[in-house]
């Protein structure tokens, strides 16, 4: 992870992020709580490439990860008033 990385979700505290790790998960996660000082990021799981590995729960629980374990972070892009609308975003 990069310092760009580490400015990406410190800038998305309570917001949606995709995160890729060196395993090759890729996953939308919650950003909750980033802890430099840790050297990781707690979250919630929005969804992943790897479901398997995830137990089911009623409740959705928060994850850790570390920081040397995250490989990217993007902000996955927004779909606006007219990309989300009937008719594949042109209307």
């Amino acid at each position: 992870m990069t310092d760009r990385d580490l400015r990406t979700l410190k800038e998305n505290d309570n917001c949606i992020v995709r995160l890729k790790t060196y395993d090759g998960e890729v996953m939308l996660a919650k950003v909750r709580f980033v802890s430099e000082s840790e050297q990781d990021l707690v979250y919630d799981l929005v969804s992943t490439s790897k479901e398997s590995q995830y137990e089911k729960h009623d409740e959705q629980p928060a994850y850790l990860i570390k920081f040397e374990d995250i490989e990217s972070v993007e902000v996955p892009a927004k779909l606006g008033p007219t990309a989300a609308g009937p008719g594949g975003g042109n209307g």
